[in-house]
């Protein structure tokens, strides 16, 4: 009985610094790159998702069954479709490669043991293979921390905090490397890609990286809020954590801000906004109550604290802020010409849908297969010579990809199970608050805008197709379908 009730405990903690490793591998790890820097990760999420199976202590049981099941439905009908769509794959995708006396530069050449021929299937298995390799563990390790949260064996703020300081630590690794002028990736010249000169921290473009940082930025900011509340009804609290908390927000921001990403930019603003007008009750409440935790107990205390660190945020930016500075004046220059080649691709990806193309099967339940957009897009693209780079790996739009890869029933799986994670992180916040607790209601706001935030985002940009970003939007993602089963008068 002595062993059990000591091993117990420590197989909490070991299952979960498993089940949140992947949250820190991925961005550290270089966390936008692709090909052998990607596996680490995967291997990580599949040791999390295989520790929760065989390794999970009894927990308390979620209280909601539709909550706990309607998730695993619609996991395991994408998972279906995407194992499907690789099974019955129609073509093979050749690029630059000379076999035989032919000299293929871009071609997909129809194989002739398609499993089942009259039935849809995917463009080249290599492409969707790769695709599903990190959507299938992203999926389901969604799943894991969903229901580890909803039987509360893994603490939300737990959850909330490890996103946080993580972030907080690749944003500090950015500024650093921009402070130093870095040769490339942890300083390593090996590291360093020609063709993208403006990484930032572990990730290879400026507006992937603010999208990662926007992410955590709303969960510290949540976290901030939580831990202010939970400190100052207790007797002889400190301010330490809320003050450390408050400097990694000041560095999320200044990453965010300054990392070279014209969108970013736009979103961090956005992002403190949602938070400051939906918060506002909260956060000026908490300024008047936060004298209890300095040791003086006095608001002039508070006001010199809040305003260094309002002031160093905004020295912060202002300093790091010439990339984002030079980006912009050369998008003036050249009239947003970033823009007018996304909004080319996007007509094109439009016609992907509208026009079948002689070469590859109809469009629609079940779409081209996953990983079919790199290899069709410069079949669609022939009519815009010299405005469009004929290798296009990402759309720049994640739902436009996503509809074409996955057709409209694929897609329709896809929506519920982001909306419906969003519509039960609104619901608890608006119809069941009383029965949430306070620290409950601010992670959730959190989640809420870091979601609204991601999903605005993808659509300038392909955050969804980041190893890295996917899964920490899929633990962002478990908070909202574990919300009900969170409540303070939940069945045990």
């Amino acid at each position: 009985m002595a062993y059990t009730s000591i091993a117990m405990p420590a197989l909490r903690v070991i299952l979960a610094i498993l089940i949140l490793f992947p949250l820190a591998i991925g961005p550290w790890y270089l966390g936008s790159y692709y090909n052998e820097y990607r596996w680490p990760l995967i291997y990580a999420t599949w040791i999390a998702v295989a520790a929760s199976l065989f390794l999970s202590p009894r927990g308390h049981t979620p209280h909601r069954r539709i909550t706990k099941w309607l998730p695993l439905l619609l996991v395991t009908l994408i998972v279906t479709q995407g194992l499907w769509m690789l099974n019955n794959t129609w073509g093979e995708f050749i690029e630059n490669e000379v076999i035989g006396t032919r000299h293929y530069f871009w071609e997909i050449i129809s194989l002739d043991n398609q499993p089942y021929p009259t039935l849809p299937g995917t463009v080249d298995k290599k492409e969707a293979a790769d695709r599903l390799s990190y959507i299938i563990p992203a999926l389901l390790y969604f799943t894991v921390l969903h229901l580890k949260l909803a039987s509360r064996s893994i603490k939300l703020s737990t959850l909330c905090a490890t996103i946080f300081w993580i972030g907080v630590s690749i944003a500090f690794l950015g500024l650093a490397q921009r402070f130093t002028d870095a040769p490339g990736f942890y300083w390593n010249e090996e590291l360093y890609d020609r063709h993208r000169p403006l990484f930032f921290a572990t990730f290879r473009s400026p507006g992937i990286a603010a999208c990662y940082l926007n992410l955590c930025l709303t969960m510290g900011l949540s976290y901030l809020l939580a831990t202010s509340h939970r400190l100052r009804r207790k007797k002889h609290a400190k301010p330490t954590l809320p003050i450390c908390i408050s400097i990694g927000v000041v560095i999320l921001t200044t990453a965010a801000m300054s990392a070279g990403s014209k969108a970013g930019t736009i979103f961090t603003v956005i992002t403190i906004l949602l938070w400051l007008l939906t918060n506002l009750r909260s956060i000026w409440k908490l300024l008047h109550q936060s004298t209890a935790l300095l040791p003086s107990g006095s608001p002039h205390e508070r006001n010199i604290i809040i305003s260094s660190v309002l002031a160093t945020m905004i020295f912060a930016v202002v300093s790091f802020g010439g990339v984002f500075h030079e980006r912009w004046n050369r998008a003036l220059d050249s009239d947003f010409g970033s823009l007018t080649h996304r909004h080319i691709a996007n007509h094109c990806m439009l016609t992907m849908l509208e026009e079948n193309h002689p070469k590859f099967s109809n469009w629609g339940a079940l779409g081209y297969g996953p990983g079919s957009f790199m290899p069709m897009f410069p079949f669609f693209t022939h009519d815009k010579a010299g405005a469009l780079n004929s290798k296009w790996i990402y759309a720049h739009n994640d739902p436009l990809q996503t509809l074409i890869e996955w057709g409209w029933l694929g897609t329709s799986f896809w929506i519920l199970l982001i909306a419906g994670s969003a519509f039960l992180l609104l619901y608890e916040q608006l119809a069941k608050r009383k029965k949430q607790s306070r620290t409950h209601l601010f992670y959730f706001n959190g989640a809420t805008i870091g979601m609204f935030i991601f999903l605005l985002h993808s659509t300038v940009d392909f955050p969804f197709q980041i190893e890295s970003i996917a899964i920490s939007f899929a633990a962002v993602l478990s908070i909202g379908w574990a919300a009900p089963s969170l409540r303070r008068h939940s069945r045990q």
